[in-house]
């Protein structure tokens, strides 16, 4: 067997799984006959181990591990068994996911989440982006839009997440448990939480106004082009495939990940998502909401740059949020308690 891993330190986020694991992970898969000829870690990711499989007389699959349980934060616990319970509700856009070939949460054989997928095809986005040309790039986010749209309009019946223990009654309550576990994450890094403090202050204070969202919507949590295969065609290229929707939950669609990084991208072609997925409202009821969703990602942000010694970004989160908090407290007040 070729087994081909990526050197990393020992006190890397992301630890390799042996050969003879991976085999045994094989081999429960898809029976002890079947005879493993490669495994190549793929580097794309920054929270699972991927590799890509070969075996006898089968298609190549794609394995993911999960970290160990120990290495994950409050936010980002069991997010593999959360993609396993989120599939059936992604199924507007099935044709584009991978199947789930089998799940093992036993940890008989290590003491991590795993699960084999099929192979997707294509070129990561992220990857090929500068070898398109302005139009392609936008035909290429009308697509995006598309697909947001189509996983936005799956509404649910509570918010938060029924398979990460995060079930809600209420918008509000949703958010301040995000806010709330980020603090606590952050605590036990031993790092900074006055500014997310301060942001939950004022979330709590103007609760109302997250309240204002009643309807639980899903949320894709991670759909950006580092997630997203695309192939080149005759008429442009085109969305083939979307990975890694293990951070799926219930709330309000501007609340997603996708659009936190339109707002971050504003004024370049990624404004063409917009054209189908629909314009954004802009009342200041939103502009508050979009600011509380901001600080609730540059505060996740901070513990992933944490967990990766990515000690200037960690910085830089301090500054972000202290801009997000400037710009809430100059939002307009007459009906708005803000502090």
């Amino acid at each position: 067997m070729e087994y081909i891993p990526i050197e990393r330190s020992a006190d890397a986020f992301q630890q390799p799984v042996g050969q003879p694991q991976i085999v045994a992970m094989c081999q429960r898969a898809f029976g002890e006959e079947r005879q493993v000829e490669s495994a190549k870690e793929l580097g794309s990711g920054l929270y699972n181990n991927t590799y890509l499989i070969h075996m006898s007389d089968m298609q190549p699959v794609i394995l993911r591990v999960g970290p160990h349980p120990t290495r994950q934060f409050r936010i980002e616990s069991n997010l593999m068994r959360n993609e396993h319970a989120s599939l059936p509700f992604l199924a507007p856009i099935s044709p584009l996911l991978p199947r789930i070939l089998m799940a093992d949460f036993t940890h008989q054989i290590l003491e991590r989440d795993y699960l084999f997928q099929t192979y997707m095809e294509g070129e990561q986005w992220a990857q090929v982006m500068g070898t398109f040309t302005s139009e392609e790039k936008k035909g290429l986010w009308r697509q995006l839009g598309s697909i947001t749209k189509k996983i936005h309009a799956v509404q649910g019946h509570h918010f938060g997440n029924s398979a990460l223990d995060s079930h809600f009654s209420s918008w509000s309550l949703t958010v301040m448990d995000w806010l709330t576990s980020i603090i606590n994450d952050l605590e036990e890094a031993q790092l900074d939480t006055t500014d997310v403090r301060s942001l939950l202050d004022i979330a709590q204070t103007n609760q109302r106004l997250l309240d204002e969202i009643t309807r639980p919507q899903l949320l894709h949590g991670d759909l950006w082009t580092v997630n997203i295969l695309v192939k080149r065609g005759e008429e442009g290229p085109r969305i083939v495939a979307v990975l890694d929707s293990d951070r799926t939950s219930w709330g309000d669609p501007m609340a997603d990940w996708t659009m936190f990084l339109m707002h971050r991208n504003a004024g370049t072609e990624v404004d063409a998502f917009w054209e189908t997925y629909g314009q954004r409202e802009k009342s200041l009821e939103v502009q508050f909401r979009r600011l509380i969703y901001q600080g609730r990602y540059i505060g996740g942000a901070r513990l992933e740059h944490y967990c990766l010694h990515h000690h200037e970004a960690v910085k830089r989160s301090y500054q972000d949020m202290q801009t997000v908090i400037k710009a809430l407290k100059s939002l307009p007040t007459d009906d708005m308690p803000l502090r």
